[in-house]
């Protein structure tokens, strides 16, 4: 599922980590995640990512499947 966030009223001149927080704070209220709980999700998705961690791979008869 995908979510657009719309960020027209946003002022183009923040500086780089200010949009930063801002994503993290549209993040978190998005996916009622913390800001630790999301930055921790967002370490593990890119280092999974870039092979600095193993992907854990789902077992055949996974209830999490689509044929559940």
């Amino acid at each position: 599922m995908m979510t657009m966030v719309h960020t027209e009223t946003v002022d183009r001149r923040m500086s780089d980590d200010d949009d930063v927080e801002l994503a993290l704070a549209l993040a978190c209220e998005l996916l009622e995640m913390t800001r630790e709980a999301i930055i921790r999700l967002i370490i593990r998705e890119w280092l999974q990512g870039y092979g600095f961690l193993p992907i854990q791979e789902l077992d055949e008869g996974s209830e999490t499947e689509a044929g559940t």
